[in-house]
């Protein structure tokens, strides 16, 4: 309640690192975020190892729901914190398809020996597969990078205006101080 009321008592003070990037009504978002990590690091293990591929589809299916989650709740006060829990989920995602795919891939192999995998996958060799998510996991991570710094040039630029119209305002308030106190200025006229 005093987060809410906006009255820091001393543990909201105490346990700002915890709640300080979320506004003020989802200041129990990083609840959601450390129950997902116990999930997916956790939980998805009490799934015995040899349905392995049921594990990879359980936490895709958890890594899928939590960008749904996330732009509907928005929890973040800044836009930018907002990207880049998006951006890591749709990375998790692409990683445990990734990984579900190479488990389809050397489920064939191993099942039909003299099957290609290539009539059922598409590609005949699982390095294509790993190139391409070596290149997602650093081309998004690049491509988050220059949006961020796209956004928060556009940010500085409208800071620097802000400034300057403040500024320019307290220039002229202060002169029309000054005026006032000289006495050149006719009081009459102010109404108008």
């Amino acid at each position: 309640k005093p987060l809410q009321a906006k009255s820091p008592t001393a543990l909201t003070r105490a346990t700002a690192f915890i709640h300080r990037e979320y506004t003020t009504k989802s200041y129990w978002w990083d609840a959601v975020e450390q129950a997902r990590r116990l999930v997916l690091t956790g939980f998805v293990l009490l799934i015995p190892e040899k349905n392995g591929f049921v594990r990879l589809v359980v936490a895709t299916l958890i890594c899928t729901t939590y960008p749904l989650i996330l732009t509907v709740a928005r929890p973040y006060k800044r836009v930018e914190d907002h990207v880049l829990a998006v951006t890591t989920s749709i990375l998790l995602i692409l990683l445990f398809l990734c990984a579900g795919w190479s488990t389809i891939f050397l489920s064939i192999e191993k099942r039909y020996q003299g099957a290609d995998p290539a009539y059922v996958m598409g590609f005949g060799n699982l390095d294509h597969l790993v190139n391409a998510m070596i290149a997602v996991v650093f081309g998004l991570p690049i491509l988050l990078l220059a949006y961020l710094t796209y956004t928060g040039s556009i940010e500085a630029k409208r800071q620097r205006e802000q400034e300057r119209v403040l500024l320019e305002t307290n220039r002229a308030l202060a002169d029309a101080a000054l005026e006032m106190e000289d006495g050149s200025h006719d009081l009459s006229l102010i109404h108008i």
